[in-house]
């Protein structure tokens, strides 16, 4: 896993994202993408990183979901598929499936090896 993303409906987004910023002092990185604000990465050691997503729904509980890392995302899909994943599609940069169990995960572009410096952008 290199990233948990947490899901934020719109009224409670500012809000979340800022007490996981004070919480944990880092690296932060604006997203230029509309839909999340950022990302949050340590570079002391901890391969994971925080994406923090702006959900279209204004209202709703604010929830998480993992993101998967690879360096061949066609590759993983058709590897996890073939351990009972639901392919639920391909969006820009990431694929979504359900895990035999129905818990929504993503696999990304973010290479797993890559723990210090990764790029945030």
């Amino acid at each position: 896993m290199v990233q948990v993303c947490i899901d934020a409906p719109r009224a409670a987004h500012d809000a979340e994202v800022a007490f996981w910023r004070d919480l944990m002092p880092g690296r932060w990185v604006q997203s230029p993408a509309q839909g999340f604000a950022g990302k949050w990465h340590d570079d002391e050691g901890s391969p994971l990183q925080l994406l923090f997503q702006r959900l279209g729904e204004t209202e709703g509980p604010v929830r998480a979901h993992l993101d998967h890392g690879t360096d061949n995302i066609d590759t993983e899909v058709a590897r996890l598929r073939n351990l009972g994943a639901e392919d639920i599609g391909r969006w820009r940069g990431w694929h979504t499936l359900r895990d035999p169990a129905g818990l929504l995960f993503c696999v990304t572009g973010n290479s797993p090896a890559q723990t210090r410096l990764r790029d945030l952008g």
